[in-house]
């Protein structure tokens, strides 16, 4: 039963009721009708027998067979009678018509009608004759009975039988069952019809609804049911077809995210696979150009050994002078990979500020000058009174690579580094007259060593790093490198910055601008703190041969030796930034090592310590010093590149 299906259920539910009602009916009137058909046939039988005997009295009593005879032949005239017989009192038939008994056996007792015989086939009645009631004196009545004038005697004088047949009873019996049994059929008919309509109209919508979600289940999710069947069950449809909306919905926007992360997924696949053939080329590369001066300096460590044993002086001038240069190239290129390796994973921080642009165009063109002279090429820098709202360390580093790469790259004409405003923007380009870079390989310059016409790494050409860094610095300061360049007809790399809320400041003279950090200010005084590390002492002797002023200092002196005059600079170990911060500390602060974020004033040397990197900061905060000087209040000190 319970694998039965929802219209079988519906139509049992219909139809039982109406089995149930039409059986019970039929039963009830066929009991009822047969019943009543039986009462009403006794009933009929003792009333007709009665109704006989007092007819029958006075000819009973008179013995007047003749109208007896007519009373019992006039009975049979009754619906049903097929017999009667009138007796006297000893139970001897006086009058009879049809097939009557010649003796009453056994004569009844009681003075009431009875029923002397009860069959399938018919029914016996009798009834008692009683003497009739009259005057004796009445001379009509004893003129008409021929009686004497004496009393008639009292009682049953008689019995008349009165035999009645069941076979009508019994049609009747069979016609009401009839007529019950197909009053039942018709109901049930009815109920079927109704039951059938019934469950056509509550199955068919619940039937398209489970097509509907069959459909559904196999993927179809455009199946749709009309929503037509009223009431609840529309709800239903109605409920059901936003069902199938929103999921057809929702698997648009999830095939739709699908296809997208299928592409993002492709890019990044793209992407890992360039970034594999890149780092392998890294790796070759850096193999490659390591192996070279590691191969040199086992190579000048031999000959320096010889030339030592045999004194002799040029010679081991000339090898120190190479392994210098070894060193140099070696120290260059891990500078560069280290540079590449904290850009990659975020180490440095970006912190703007209000920079003058012709400030920092004086100190490029300090530090290119001597080289593009060696190299025959002309370097002009175009002042420009412009301030950017930018980091100037990084826009620093960033101009000295693209400086640097158009100088290794230009072999006669000149570089031109000049700004001119866009807007709220300002476009620094770097121009060169170089050879120029090729359609084909404007994108792969800022892959990490890769070198148009370099396939053999031949040293003098450069690493191949250099616009790489350029690259990711300039993603750092929210912004990108346009390139602009021919084969043999030079290139143009250009970045554009914002300008600072201060606007433009009036232009600084040519004069100005070839001011060295010297004849602006005094030299700066260092204050070394813990004094007797070896990268301090190292410190102290460099910076004395450049004419700085070193002064060791005790953590307890810090308080005492240090003058806010804008000239003194503390230079400790990365281990002791707790401690000075926590003694408020606000002078400029050089820190070696370590990693982390500085405080505001502080500038980070990474070890091992390289002096040019030392003398390029300490020309810096000199610089820095004397735009303090200069100032209303003294400007933020400068900071040291955070890549060297």
């Amino acid at each position: 039963m319970k694998n039965w299906g929802i219209r079988t259920r519906v139509l049992l539910l219909a139809l039982l009721p109406a089995v149930s009602i039409a059986i019970m009916l039929a039963g009830y009137l066929g009991y009822r009708t047969s019943s009543e058909f039986e009462r009403d046939l006794r009933d009929y039988g003792i009333g007709l027998s009665r109704q006989l005997a007092a007819v029958a009295e006075f000819s009973t009593y008179s013995r007047d067979r003749d109208a007896l005879r007519n009373i019992a032949l006039t009975a049979l005239d009754e619906p049903n009678v097929v017999a009667t017989a009138i007796f006297d009192g000893e139970g001897t038939a006086i009058a009879s018509g049809g097939s009557a008994p010649a003796r009453l056996q056994p004569i009844p007792l009681d003075n009431q009608p009875l029923i002397l015989i009860d069959t399938a086939r018919r029914i016996v009645f009798a009834a008692p004759i009683f003497a009739p009631r009259y005057d004796v004196d009445d001379p009509l009545v004893a003129e008409t009975a021929g009686i004497t004038a004496k009393r008639a005697p009292q009682g049953t004088i008689g019995w008349i039988t009165l035999e009645i047949s069941r076979d009508a009873a019994e049609q009747r019996k069979r016609e009401a069952l009839f007529f019950t049994l197909l009053s039942s059929l018709l109901v049930l008919a009815f109920g079927g019809g109704l039951a059938l309509v019934l469950s056509r109209q509550v199955t068919q919508p619940i039937l398209r609804l489970e097509q509907a979600v069959a459909r559904i289940q196999r993927g179809e999710l455009e199946a749709r049911v009309p929503a037509t069947s009223g009431g609840d069950l529309q709800r239903l449809e109605e409920g059901m077809n936003a069902m199938a909306e929103a999921l057809s919905e929702g698997r648009s926007l999830l095939q739709a995210r699908i296809r997208e992360a299928t592409r993002e997924l492709q890019a990044k696949k793209d992407e890992a696979e360039r970034a594999s053939v890149a780092k392998s080329r890294f790796l070759a590369a850096a193999s490659h150009d390591l192996r070279q001066p590691l191969h040199a300096l086992s190579l000048f460590s031999a000959d320096l050994q010889r030339a030592a044993e045999m004194q002799d002086q040029q010679r081991l001038r000339q090898l120190s002078e190479r392994v210098a240069e070894s060193v140099e190239a070696m120290s260059g290129l891990l500078d560069a990979l280290l540079d590449i390796s904290r850009l990659d994973i975020g180490g440095v921080a970006v912190q703007p500020e209000n920079i003058a642009l012709n400030e920092l165009l004086t100190r490029l063109e300090a530090r290119f000058a001597r080289s593009a002279s060696d190299a025959g090429l002309r370097l002009r820098f175009r002042p420009s009174g412009a301030q950017l709202f930018c980091d100037p360390v990084l826009l620093e580093r960033l101009l000295t690579n693209l400086i640097a790469n158009a100088i290794r790259y230009t072999r006669r004409g000149g570089i031109l580094v000049a700004a001119r405003k866009r807007g709220r923007d300002l476009r620094i380009e770097v121009r060169d007259s170089g050879i120029g870079i090729a359609r084909e390989h404007q994108q792969a310059v800022f892959e990490e060593f890769f070198q148009v016409g370099n396939n053999a790494r031949v040293r003098g050409e450069g690493l191949g790093l250099g616009l790489a860094i350029v690259s990711r610095l300039a993603r750092l300061l929210d912004t990108r490198i346009e390139l602009r360049s021919q084969s043999g007809q030079g290139s143009v790399f250009a970045v554009t910055l914002p300008l600072s809320a201060a606007g433009n400041t009036p232009g600084s003279t040519e004069a100005s601008a070839a001011r060295t950090p010297a004849e602006k200010s005094p030299l700066l005084r260092l204050l070394l703190l813990q004094p007797e590390s070896p990268e301090l002492q190292n410190i102290a002797v460099l910076a004395e041969s450049w004419g700085y002023t070193c002064k060791d200092l005790s953590t307890t002196e810090v308080g005492v030796e240090t003058p806010a005059d804008g000239q003194t600079v503390i230079v400790a170990q990365a281990g002791k930034l707790a401690e000075l911060a926590a003694m408020g500390v606000t002078l400029p602060l050089i820190v070696l090592g370590g990693d982390g974020r500085l405080p505001a004033g502080a500038h980070r040397l990474p070890l091992p310590l390289r002096p040019a990197k030392l003398r390029a900061l300490l020309a810096q905060l000199l610089s820095s010093a004397d735009r303090d000087k200069g100032a209303a209040e003294p400007a933020r000190p400068g900071r040291v590149q955070p890549l060297e």
